[in-house]
């Protein structure tokens, strides 16, 4: 019987490889129906003759193919996740592209055709992650089928049905295929993000609830998984039970396997409430360790049944995750000690810490000689991907409005998921964290979450040194993003780096200095996750090959001082308010000037004072309420002095 059952496994998984794609699908939008299925090949149901039949388990599957405010766009494309519909625990894969045209340009009219224009999606269903390959192709398909005139000819579907299933079975190796990576631009998310780029990819980690906002659809989708995709194999291999629960209770979107039952399935709830329950105390000990703040962090978690009527109330405590971190992160930042205390801190006997007298000259050479080192390491044998979006954790690239209850249900531990709807954002209780695309902003309403995602010193040089890479101008290249250094496969590597090495030092004594690199408060609450772990109990020898420590470790300098100033001036409250300050009062003549100076300069005092005592947050936000009377005053000097000159 096993035999029997290892056979049709082997046998399925052969015609997924000969056949990777499912389905070739048109959905349309109808003035009273709304959006549904009309037609398909092969048909979505088996066995049926109605080509418009949609199976219970993807009732919804027309909301996410023609997404929420398409009608804006003329055209768009999607990129969405389905459970399967044979096996409890795969993905299936859509790409959905949309086009909006005039009713006059159609040569064959149907009488529910009542609008002034016609919206369709040609929708693709595949077994493989190939997103923007994929798109490419069926960008071109939809513009023929609209250009045609005529809905009904569908023999151009049924081609391209055989013909992307003819040129994906000649890939070798459909799981690690450079065209998995086709219009997935990590480019254009340090671009957008920049150092923020960072904190996402730590946030990650940290399995948290995640709303990712923008419309239209496709810079969102892009944006997710770009994100994803900077974590190594995670597109390859870690999305394989990305869209995969097992409800509390029946869900009419979701299939049910009940005539298979998967024991890991079954029990999910119970391990779900572990796994609620680990992260609860180790938000507790974190919140411990923090003696400045704990009291406050308490009394902002005490009622989290009232969390509606907070959000209606008291919206000014969702607060962007970089805007007030340098005031909230009261641990004393990592300083560089002698290299026999730090040698003597390694919690693993023969492995040496990264050198930790690097000058900021010659830091980002180590640091090239350090990556090519990696570089030979084989990431599997690191343990990854990592298995973030497994029992009940998962990743929807897309989710329209009908799907939002799903993330209700207990058995989802937390999600990465992308929305255009408004509704999202006005359900705050869904999200510890939402991510406005458009602007690059992060916010979240916990500050224990803040302070976890706070960027180190090391953390800044990194995200530095990549920014300052990928935005420089090169000529040396006939199109973006094609070069080497500065490039897609770069920041991949970079990122790559930057995880084995956190891998790495998370095997270290919880007291080493290292650890702190990486910020211990992260560190603490990623050992509580999940996907750490798994990753624990997974074999991952190869990463002892590794040096432990940040790979941008070294001692502070100069050019630190200004990147933390930099960084502070352009992302934290206070930093914004000096600013504003400056600027209004170098207008003023007389005192005016030296006030602002007399602000900026006790700004800083507090702010260094803080990061180097760890005092508490009280000093920072009077330096900050000052610089914002300072900007109030000299605005007010101002106005008198026009008053006066007229």
């Amino acid at each position: 019987m096993a035999d029997m059952e290892e056979g049709d496994g082997a046998s399925e998984q052969q015609s997924h490889l000969v056949n990777p794609i499912l389905h070739v699908l048109v959905v349309g939008f109808h003035h009273k129906k709304g959006c549904q299925v009309e037609y398909s090949f092969p048909p979505l149901v088996p066995g049926s003759k109605d080509e418009t039949e949609c199976p219970p388990g993807w009732k919804y599957l027309p909301t996410l193919a023609l997404p929420d405010g398409s009608h804006n766009y003329d055209d768009d494309t999607v990129y969405f996740h389905l459970p399967s519909l044979t096996h409890p625990r795969k993905t299936v894969y859509g790409i959905s592209c949309f086009r909006q045209i005039p009713v006059e340009k159609l040569k064959q009219r149907t009488p529910d055709m009542t609008r002034g224009t016609v919206q369709k999606s040609v929708c693709v269903l595949s077994d493989v992650p190939l997103f923007g390959h994929i798109q490419v192709k069926m960008e071109l398909i939809t513009h023929a089928y609209f250009d045609e005139g005529d809905f009904s000819k569908v023999s151009l579907l049924q081609d391209t049905y055989h013909h992307l299933n003819s040129c994906l079975s000649q890939i070798d190796d459909l799981q690690s295929a450079p065209q998995l990576f086709v219009g997935l631009s990590t480019r254009d998310l340090i671009l957008q993000f920049r150092h923020k780029a960072l904190i996402l990819f730590k946030l990650l980690l940290l399995e948290r609830k995640v709303v990712f906002y923008r419309s239209p659809v496709q810079p969102l989708c892009s944006t997710i998984l770009s994100l994803l995709s900077l974590h190594p194999g995670m597109i390859e291999r870690g999305l394989t039970e990305s869209a995969c629960v097992r409800p509390s209770r029946p869900l009419s979107p979701i299939p049910h396997f009940a005539d298979s039952p998967d024991k890991e399935f079954a029990e999910r709830t119970v391990a779900n409430e572990d796994v609620s329950s680990e992260r609860v105390s180790v938000t507790q000990d974190v919140s411990s360790t923090d003696s400045g703040v704990g009291n406050s962090i308490a009394e902002n978690n005490e009622q989290p049944e009232n969390l509606g009527q907070t959000e209606a109330t008291d919206e000014n405590k969702w607060l962007d995750i970089s805007a007030k971190d340098e005031l909230e992160y009261n641990q004393t930042p990592a300083v560089s000690a002698p290299s026999s205390l730090t040698t003597s801190t390694v919690g693993l006997v023969g492995m040496e810490p990264l050198p930790r007298d690097w000058s900021s000259n010659d830091l980002a050479s180590r640091q090239q000689n350090n990556l090519t080192a990696i570089a030979q390491i084989n990431a599997d044998e690191c343990g990854t991907p990592l298995q973030i979006f497994s029992k009940g954790y998962l990743c929807l690239p897309y989710l329209s409005l009908p799907y939002m209850d799903l993330l209700f249900d207990v058995n989802v531990r937390g999600y990465i998921v992308g929305a255009t709807n408004v509704l999202f954002k006005q359900k705050r209780q869904l999200m510890d964290v939402l991510v406005e695309v458009e602007t690059a902003s992060l916010e979240t309403q916990d500050p224990v979450l803040r302070r976890q995602l706070h960027l180190t010193t090391e953390d800044l040089r990194f995200a530095d040194f990549l920014v300052r890479h990928v935005a420089e101008e090169r000529h040396d290249v006939f199109l973006d993003g094609v070069g080497w250094e500065g490039g897609d496969e770069w920041i991949r590597a970079q990122f790559r780096v930057y995880l084995l090495c956190l891998l790495r030092t998370s095997l270290l004594q919880e007291s080493c200095r290292e650890i702190d690199q990486f910020n211990n408060a992260f560190v603490t609450a990623w050992k509580g996750t999940s996907n750490y772990q798994a990753w624990l109990g997974s074999d991952h020898n190869g990463i002892l090959e590794l040096n432990p420590g940040h790979p941008f470790a070294g001692q502070l300098s100069a050019a630190d001082i200004k990147l933390r100033v930099s960084h502070t001036m352009q992302n934290t409250e206070g930093g914004r308010k000096v600013t504003q300050a400056v600027a209004s009062t170098t207008k003023v003549v007389g005192g005016a000037i030296n006030q602002a100076k007399g602000a900026l300069t006790n700004w800083w005092s507090n702010l260094t004072a803080n990061q180097v005592t760890g005092t508490g947050l009280d000093d920072a936000e009077f330096a900050s309420e000052e610089a914002e009377n300072t900007s109030i005053s000299g605005e007010q000097r101002q106005n008198s002095v026009h008053s006066s000159a007229e």
